[in-house]
């Protein structure tokens, strides 16, 4: 059994010690994702899946969101200014940082450029977190999953109100896939015909053909509560998390379903559904433990900050791959990675003490104000 983790930002009557842990492999994933794809940096060839898969770090992100905001607000609802309260938290825990982060870019424009660059009504869509309804309008790099989550936090009181038991989650869920596939199918036929091709696959940021995700973290917490106590429903669930997300690493998922509205991206929700259902209910040692509890700690400012900092480093990191190639072959890639995840955490540290946790005790402040009037 994990032991109990001492968290700062989350009260401990509702810590669930492997969700955290999760956060924290989700955003080392995604770090080590854009290590090859934004420094170049390739693994060698038996791990090609940290360059082909670990983006799916973001879509479990997406689902423990959902899971852990269902896990921490579902039982308020009976309470008065839950709603209230509800949105304080969402909006102190996201925008400080965000608002740092944009305004390191929007500084890192005029010192480049001798000007901001990007357009006002860009600036104003980030500020009202709004930009997740619009194309290419995120200014943070990698800020467009808040874009999204945003749009879901807006939807949540209602999915909470009316989402309360296994079988409408279940339905949610189903018809969550549906649309989620529609979706992204038309939108990437749309991104094929343009002319010029954008860059970016909107099909791939929009909200909608995210939404499943949301209704798959929704659908673990009713899960995972119906679940509980059963040692043969928990084993049952943990071995199917093993073999398909095993079975998507070994084998090229994208290869074989990408091409049919991406059923690779289906395939991926149900085993990181199923990851989190185990980890709420039966966490184990692996994944709660105290070096990914505290990664999952500062994740957001592990997200946030990670595309920066390997952009920023790329020249250094080509050095240090090309200078270790000759003696570890592509095996280079772990020291690079070694090396540029502690840069990550060199400046997440202090922007996850100076930045996140007073953001998450002000809003504290404002709850606990607003309760005494």
């Amino acid at each position: 059994m994990a032991q109990a983790f001492q968290s700062q930002i989350v009260q401990q009557d509702r810590l669930l010690p492997g969700i955290h842990g999760l956060r924290g492999i989700a955003a080392l994933a995604i770090a080590l994702y854009h290590l090859n794809h934004i420094a170049g940096i390739a693994p060698p060839p038996f791990f090609e899946f940290i360059g082909r898969d670990f983006s799916f770090g973001v879509h479990l992100f997406f689902i423990l969101s959902a899971f852990t905001l269902y896990h921490s607000t579902a039982s308020r609802t009976s309470h008065a200014g839950w709603l209230p309260e509800y949105f304080i938290k969402r909006f102190c825990r996201i925008a400080p940082l965000f608002y740092s982060v944009m305004a390191f870019e929007l500084a890192r424009q005029i010192v480049s450029a001798g000007r901001i660059i990007t357009d006002f009504s860009d600036i104003l869509l980030n500020i009202t977190f709004t930009f997740g309804f619009f194309p290419s309008a995120g200014i943070v790099w990698a800020g467009w999953s808040v874009g999204v989550e945003m749009i879901f936090y807006a939807m949540l009181p209602v999915l909470i109100l009316t989402i309360r038991t296994h079988r409408s989650a279940l339905m949610l869920l189903v018809a969550s896939i549906l649309i989620s596939h529609y979706t992204r199918t038309v939108l990437h036929m749309q991104h094929l015909s343009m002319n010029p091709q954008p860059r970016y696959d909107w099909s791939h940021f929009a909200f909608a053909p995210n939404l499943c995700f949301f209704a798959m973290g929704i659908y673990a917490y009713h899960l995972g509560n119906a679940c509980k106590g059963s040692v043969l429903a928990s084993r049952s669930i943990a071995l199917f998390a093993v073999i398909v997300i095993g079975g998507l690493l070994l084998f090229d998922a994208g290869r074989t379903f990408g091409e049919a509205g991406r059923l690779d991206v289906l395939i991926w929700g149900s085993g990181l559904t199923a990851l989190c259902v185990w980890q709420s209910n039966s966490p184990s040692l692996f994944f709660a433990n105290a070096v990914f509890e505290y990664l999952g700690e500062r994740s957001f400012s592990i997200y946030l900050l990670h595309p920066i900092v390997i952009f920023l480093s790329k020249t250094r990191l080509a050095e240090i791959y090309a200078a270790l190639l000759p003696h570890l072959g592509p095996g280079a890639f772990f020291v690079c990675a070694v090396f540029v995840l502690g840069l990550i955490l060199l400046f997440a540290e202090p922007t996850y003490r100076l930045i996140e946790v007073p953001g998450i005790r002000l809003g504290r402040k404002l709850i606990a104000r607003n309760r005494a009037r």
